[in-house]
């Protein structure tokens, strides 16, 4: 798995839990590791049809706290149309369909393996007649927020014995004739080593750090940011 963030980190501890033996290439030294995720606020937007759904996320959500929060439903259908639209409706529809479905379960997997969440009071919420009412479908975050989601899932790969290399970026993918891949290219230092695989998880990150794309997709000025 090329990546530390929380796509890597879960993808890893998925892999793991099913049988595979599983490495982790994490690119920062390991007082850095964490990618974008662990700057993040740790929030999490999946849908659910019903407040019973977010209560199973809570485990210690008290009567009286039920009481004072009022949350409507977030619909596949709204997570898919939202999606569409802040990406002008460029998304893979067959994509989106597997995001917006799958993310409620992704949710109760991760709350399962020791994910911990908590209602996003302070981010997604105000008060109007008496109750906290959250919008916009991103209601609950990572206790920590993204520094403890990112501690707790390094914490759950340690237990399930994944091996995490830090200082190792993945230089590049052998690939056969038949499309299988054979081995990944990782540098260490100022020397290169192959590693025999039979998959590999690209969780690398998004475009931001690279100046040109920035340029491309953000526009003229953002290659000149510093990242």
């Amino acid at each position: 798995v090329v990546g530390a963030g929380n796509a890597a980190l879960t993808a890893a501890i998925s892999a793991s839990t099913m049988g595979a033996k599983v490495l982790i290439l994490e690119k920062a030294p390991s007082h850095l590791r964490g990618g974008n995720s662990y700057f993040t606020g740790g929030l999490f937007r999946f849908s659910y049809a019903q407040f019973e759904q977010i209560e199973a996320l809570l485990p210690n959500l008290g009567t009286d706290e039920k009481d004072s929060v009022s949350i409507e439903p977030y619909p596949t259908d709204k997570f898919y149309s939202d999606v569409m639209k802040v990406t002008e409706g460029l998304s893979d529809p067959d994509l989106l369909n597997t995001l917006v479905t799958q993310s409620y379960p992704t949710m109760r997997w991760m709350k399962d393996i020791g994910v911990h969440w908590i209602l996003a009071y302070g981010r997604q919420s105000f008060l109007h007649e008496g109750k906290r009412r959250f919008w916009g479908g991103l209601i609950i975050e990572a206790v920590g927020g993204g520094k403890g989601l990112s501690d707790t899932l390094f914490e759950i790969a340690i237990r399930n014995n994944i091996d995490i290399n830090y200082g190792s970026p993945a230089v590049s993918l052998d690939i056969d004739k038949k499309g299988s891949i054979k081995s990944i290219l990782v540098k260490n230092e100022q020397t290169y080593r192959n590693i025999n695989c039979s998959a590999v998880v690209l969780a690398n990150g998004g475009f931001e750090a690279n100046e040109e794309m920035r340029a491309r997709y953000l526009g003229p000025g953002w290659e000149l940011a510093k990242v």
